[in-house]
């Protein structure tokens, strides 16, 4: 049987029996027999592992069966471990450097707490934070519409959509279904100057996306586009419920477009013009 090499510190601190510094748990569990017959049961490590034999400081010898089992055990655990001359110290299991890093909790968090998905997250660095955690909350269905609002035993009013007062109010509704959704994506796809199809989902957006052929640089800001048109939707969708605000139909598209100018260009490395912008943002380099 193989067993890893472990490096302690002098260990002059570490009580070999009740700490917990080596293999799973601590040794006076793992071995109650051998920590039975020991005479110091504070004993350090260091002092252990310098008596001629791990039985030295046992008041009598082992005898056979289990007391003799559990020593042969233990030493061969015991044989994994060597002594160096620092001090002892903690270490940092989740990285080779033995350092704390926030980046390792991150991703122990990502791969054991998180939930998984088919779909990777988009990140979009031509918009505001902000903008990018809505349409995280839109790929992960979290936003508090009205139907997932209902779904969790709230008692609500109507869970119809605020926008076009003609569906339930789901994340696929709002910001795919909805007639408003699906004019500004047709208004969208006329600007840049792509086919447009009927999506009525995240993952047929994302399907869609990947289909659409332009430069990388060009398509990401695309995406950012309609980061925002969503960002004004939901938006717009507050204020109806809770300033009794109806958005202008007229303008919304413009909005967008001038939201998405300003946020884009000023994070873009590559100045573009407000005429640029307008032409057709997809012969733009970048």
């Amino acid at each position: 049987m193989e067993f890893m090499h472990i490096k302690l510190g002098n260990g002059d601190s570490t009580a070999f029996w009740e700490d917990l510094w080596c293999a799973d748990g601590r040794l006076k569990d793992r071995y109650p027999r051998g920590y039975s017959l020991e005479t110091c049961k504070s004993i350090t490590v260091s002092s252990k592992l310098m008596h001629p034999s791990l039985a030295h400081s046992f008041r009598r010898d082992p005898r056979g069966g289990v007391e003799k089992s559990q020593l042969e055990e233990l030493t061969v655990t015991i044989q994994a471990v060597s002594l160096t001359f620092t001090r002892d110290r903690w270490v940092w299991a989740l990285n080779g450097s033995g350092d704390f890093s926030i980046s390792s909790i991150r991703n122990l968090i990502d791969s054991r707490v998180l939930p998984k998905g088919d779909i990777k997250t988009k990140w979009i660095r031509h918009v505001p934070i902000k903008v990018n955690t809505l349409a995280w909350k839109v790929m992960t269905n979290s936003l508090p519409t009205r139907f997932n609002i209902s779904r969790r035993g709230i008692d609500i009013d109507s869970i119809s959509c605020v926008n076009c007062e003609a569906g339930v109010e789901t994340t696929n509704h709002i910001f795919f279904s909805c007639d408003t959704a699906k004019q500004v994506s047709r208004l969208i796809s006329r600007w840049w100057d792509i086919h447009c199809i009927e999506i009525d989902s995240y993952g047929s957006w994302l399907e869609w996306m990947g289909n659409i052929r332009m430069p990388a640089k060009n398509k990401s800001m695309l995406e950012g586009v309609f980061f925002v048109n969503w960002w004004f939707l939901w938006n717009c969708r507050n204020k109806n419920i809770f300033e009794g605000q109806a958005f202008s139909k007229e303008t919304f598209f413009d909005d967008i477009v001038c939201k998405s100018f300003y946020w884009c260009c000023f994070r873009s490395k590559r100045s573009f013009s407000w005429n640029e912008w307008l032409k057709n943002p997809h012969l733009i380099s970048l």
